[in-house]
């Protein structure tokens, strides 16, 4: 996000060489896109409308479930790892529940907040920079593996 990029209802745009990236990735692999990061509180239909209205590439099918509910919150042993490792078991939740078609996926996120056992399957990006050729390279490796 370059904060002198236009600003529309949704916020600042996209960085455009992050948004052709994964342009490449979702033409590279076919991939579709499930989205677990913060944009996920607008809800699913206000992300597929954002990703029309701003022409962004692939298609969004889903968000992952929010898991911090207060239950979890209160109930949360601190010293567990497991706290902190909230976007991956929202992943791991999305899977269970819709995933049963999903042969290959990647986690592209700035966040480490991933799963041991997503961490191969995961591309971490800079948050001041974005998606990044490399990422996308990383990415396309991970989604065309057989």
């Amino acid at each position: 996000m370059d904060r002198n990029t236009p600003k529309d209802k949704y916020g600042y745009a996209f960085d455009p060489k992050a948004v052709a990236n994964l342009r490449r990735i979702v033409e590279e692999t076919g991939a579709i896109i499930v989205i677990s990061s913060s944009w996920k509180c607008m809800g699913l239909s206000q992300m597929e409308e954002m990703w029309d209205v701003r022409n962004l590439p692939g298609k969004i099918v889903g968000i992952t479930p929010n898991s911090v509910s207060d239950e979890l919150l209160v109930n949360a042993d601190i010293d567990s790892i497991e706290l902190f490792h909230i976007r991956g078991e929202e992943i791991k939740e999305w899977l269970t529940r819709h995933g049963k078609h999903v042969s290959h996926y990647v986690i592209i996120d700035d966040m480490d907040n991933m799963l041991p056992e997503q961490q191969t399957l995961f591309v971490q990006t800079n948050p001041e920079v974005g998606l990044t050729e490399d990422d996308a390279n990383k990415a396309i490796v991970i989604l065309n593996k057989e």
